[in-house]
């Protein structure tokens, strides 16, 4: 059953890793860049930037191609609370602060019937936004095969668009970094070390690993742990192996 349906036409979203989400974006601060110990990310197209716009309020998460319509995030990102009557858009581009790159509109949202927002350790933090149009841009796989704790100590590359220096502030600026996995639960994959990991505005981008020599999504930032002052210290991501019936659906819609 699809749960949480919003039908939205123009721009912005939500959430952070963390306990505290919606964090303003204005022109000037989009400047600044994404990921703990990171660098700039000119390529992975399929990665874009969600921007959520209530009244004078803006917000922002990361999300994934998966179909020429459907992106990938995560279900914190867009909860009726986080949209609250406000307008969804995803930026396709390395810097939203510029004029280059291209906005579109989301026009739905739905996220994992199994999310629970008071149980972040529960993971299905899975949601998908619906494009006003579809994309020319090649679809990001998505891991369909059980994850183990054998994968632990293998390479994960995290992709973002949110704070890049431990201090919650704001994003804008697609980054990635190469680091590993740490930690392997049932619902959630432990990911990077103290200086390689996601922080503020990242939730929602994805995870990759190769599978078969393809870079492959194996998981969507959901959470992280905080410190203070407001110091972001590692990333958790929602495995998207158990939530594969959720995602299918519309992938595989007409």
């Amino acid at each position: 059953m699809r749960k949480d349906i919003v039908f939205v036409a123009a721009a912005i979203l939500s959430a952070c890793t963390g306990e505290v989400d919606d964090l303003p974006l204005t022109e000037t601060d989009a400047t600044s860049a994404a990921i703990i110990g990171g660098t700039r990310d000119e390529g992975d197209p399929a990665v874009a930037m969600l921007r959520i716009s209530r009244g004078d309020f803006s917000s922002i998460c990361t999300a994934s191609v998966i179909a020429p319509k459907v992106l990938l995030t995560a279900a914190h990102c867009v909860t009726s609370v986080k949209i609250n009557g406000g307008s969804v858009t995803a930026f396709f581009g390395t810097d939203a602060g510029s004029e280059e790159g291209t906005w579109i509109n989301v026009v739905e949202t739905h996220y994992d019937p199994e999310y629970d927002p008071t149980n972040k350790e529960a993971g299905h933090d899975v949601a998908v936004a619906i494009l006003e149009e579809p994309v020319d841009i090649q679809p990001l796989p998505y891991n369909r095969a059980p994850m183990t704790e054998d994968s632990v100590g293998e390479p994960v590359r995290l992709i973002g668009f949110g704070d890049d220096h431990e201090i919650w502030g704001f994003g804008g600026v697609k980054q990635h970094v190469s680091t590993l996995v740490n930690t392997v639960t049932p619902t959630l994959l432990g990911l990077g070390d103290r200086d390689h990991h996601t922080c503020v505005g990242d939730s929602g981008g994805p995870a990759l690993m190769d599978v078969n020599g393809v870079p492959t999504i194996v998981g969507v930032t959901s959470f992280g742990s905080v410190q203070a002052p407001s110091i972001c210290t590692d990333g958790w991501d929602s495995r998207v192996d158990i939530s594969l019936d959720f995602i299918d659906q519309f992938v595989d819609a007409p």
